[in-house]
């Protein structure tokens, strides 16, 4: 009998997961391959945490082929293409081909930048190893940026956490050399909506204690190599632009002949398999699920032990179990100094205890895969 090929494309937080489980899901006569551009994936939980200076960057990132050959998976470095589903076949974008008999998808998310002109004179705060690599060049010389100002466009979580994050890191190490410098966060919806208003409140509060300036309704309509223009003319200068808008799916995923939802990513059932196949799977950011969910770590999280199920019940044969995303979730949101929010519905606290618990979740979760 010829031996089965599972591929997982992707190195996201279902996927790793999903490596850590083999044994008990992945039969002896299947071989297992992870593929990924990069060889360390970032926990992005803690991305603000190594932005802000509280943790290394060695400490956020998860090594890929060495998890692989721990748990005796085969490692594939390269850059997902496409999938040709009729020939159960990936493409990489270097012309090689993988063959599978079961693949899953964890791709992850971008910032959407199609609607702002010129967007390439910002950096997306995904794909995060290319954001930190550019952090740490501004951090080392931010006196050399003209105009001394930075721009966060978005409004959400990310963008209130990595705002005042470099802004925390700056102070830190720059003091008062940095007393001319400016700091925007523009957002064309309501500050971190979604969330409780105390939530809200004391973001606003933060930012305002911090010099950030909050520009509400302030839809971004083209970037300059040294400013953010507005729908509305106004023009702010910028010598560091950084795009955490909502999130859009990967360039990669356009060649894949793969159905998508009006918002282009890829839309799976209560199992988690893609529509119209039996043979893929898609979870992550990358996955629509019947019941809109946010694009949420925390959901990645939770699909990874229900994939690992699943994709063994699809190879014995087996009955799938349903993915059942909880309605609220626990929320925690940091500030940049070791102070952090957390709530979850209408519950809310704030406080050194809330940061302290959240770096306590995150190394727990990056420990988990270090070998």
């Amino acid at each position: 009998m010829a031996k089965r090929t599972v591929v997982l494309i992707g190195g996201g937080h279902a996927h790793i997961e999903v490596l850590r489980q083999r044994q008990r899901w992945c039969p002896p006569d299947v071989e297992l391959w992870l593929l990924d551009v990069n060889p360390h994936a970032v926990y992005s939980g803690s991305l603000p945490a190594v932005v802000a200076g509280h943790w290394p960057v060695d400490q956020c990132l998860i090594n890929l082929p060495t998890l692989c050959e721990e748990l005796g998976v085969r490692w594939c470095q390269g850059r997902f293409l496409g999938l040709s589903a009729d020939r159960s076949a990936i493409c990489l974008a270097d012309g090689r081909q993988l063959k599978f008999d079961l693949a899953s998808l964890d791709i992850g998310s971008v910032p959407s930048s199609s609607d702002i002109a010129n967007s390439h004179h910002g950096i997306t705060a995904k794909p995060a190893l290319n954001f930190l690599q550019r952090w740490q060049q501004v951090a080392a010389e931010p006196l050399a940026l003209e105009p001394r100002a930075a721009v966060v466009v978005g409004g959400g979580v990310a963008g209130v956490e990595l705002i005042l994050a470099m802004r925390y890191r700056l102070h830190q190490l720059w003091g008062d050399r940095l007393r001319d410098w400016r700091w925007h966060l523009c957002s064309s919806g309501p500050l971190l909506s979604g969330h409780n208003r105390w939530v809200r409140a004391r973001a606003r509060r933060e930012l305002n204690r911090a010099g950030v300036e909050y520009h509400d309704a302030a839809k971004v309509r083209q970037l300059g190599p040294a400013s953010v223009i507005l729908e509305s003319g106004r023009e702010i200068p910028s010598g560091f632009t950084l795009l955490c808008t909502p999130a859009a799916p990967p360039q990669s995923l356009g060649a894949s002949r793969l159905p998508r939802d009006p918002a282009g990513f890829v839309p799976v059932d209560q199992y988690l398999r893609v529509t119209g196949f039996q043979n893929l799977f898609a979870v992550g950011d990358i996955a629509a699920f019947p019941r809109p969910l946010d694009k949420a770590g925390v959901y990645a999280v939770r699909q990874g032990p229900l994939l690992a199920a699943n994709l063994g019940a699809t190879l014995s044969g087996a009955g799938q179990a349903a993915f059942r995303p909880q309605r609220q979730y626990l929320k925690l949101i940091t500030l940049g100094e070791p102070r952090a929010m957390a709530s979850r519905g209408w519950l809310y606290a704030h406080g050194h205890w809330v940061w302290r618990w959240k770096q306590h979740i995150d190394e727990k979760f990056v420990e988990r895969y270090r070998v």
